[in-house]
């Protein structure tokens, strides 16, 4: 698998990917653990002692079955992602040199800012497709803060996912929502990085962006979430 990828291009292999999964672009809320079992995968879920080690991911050989270790600490909607995440690595990493991948949720850890981007942003797309999720934010229309909260807790709940990887794919989709929003039929929307967008002095604020600067106008404070994007390096 190329180490380079556009978004775009990255979107186009996890639909390949979801399809091995027997799965439609179009599907979502469906069980990571399940499936990657009934496709071969060697998976358990364990009690990890390691602080902050989300899960890990070993690619097997001809012999050898491919493995994804969960964290059993972690409740079942984050390990849904965390396996989502996993598969991402066994889908899109195979011919790294690297054969054993361990994600960790800590920024001081040094890991490969490129391949977690694709394994964070490829999950995203796998869990939550952006051509349901452009659709549903603009039947809601969100217009001030509580639009946009209740619209991420539908929408968590509504793909089987936690606010926090809602508010993911807010910042990571923003130019995208951003064309939506203004008129673009779905299948014309252009796919594009923030480094992408910086190269082309794009500029849109996100839904995030929006809910923090209408909390900031009424004096309410809601602590801002750290959004991990590793998009940012192209």
């Amino acid at each position: 698998m190329t180490s380079y990828l556009t978004k775009g291009q990255l979107y186009s292999l996890v639909h390949k990917c979801k399809k091995q999964l027997g799965l439609k672009n179009s599907d979502y809320g469906f069980n990571m653990t399940h499936l990657c079992r009934q496709n071969g995968i060697l998976l358990e879920q364990l009690p990890f002692k390691t602080k902050y080690l989300r899960g890990m991911a070993v690619v097997g050989n001809e012999s050898e079955e491919d493995i994804i270790l969960l964290n059993h600490n972690r409740d079942i909607v984050e390990q849904n992602f965390d396996c989502s995440h996993e598969y991402m690595h066994l889908c899109l990493h195979r011919n790294k040199d690297k054969k054993i991948f361990n994600c960790m949720d800590a920024l001081y850890v040094k890991q490969d800012e490129y391949i977690e981007w694709q394994a964070n942003e490829g999950a995203a797309e796998l869990l939550v497709p952006y051509k349901e999720l452009l659709p549903l934010i603009k039947y809601f229309n969100p217009r001030d803060l509580y639009d946009v909260k209740y619209l991420k807790k539908y929408a968590a709940d509504m793909f089987g996912v936690t606010i926090k990887v809602i508010e993911f794919r807010l910042e990571s989709l923003k130019y995208e929502i951003h064309q939506y929003l203004s008129g673009v039929p779905l299948d014309e929307i252009e796919i594009l990085s923030r480094s992408q967008q910086h190269r082309l002095n794009i500029k849109v604020k996100s839904l995030n962006d929006i809910e923090r600067e209408a909390t900031a106008k009424i004096g309410y404070f809601i602590p801002e979430t750290k959004i991990i994007n590793f998009d940012n390096i192209f």
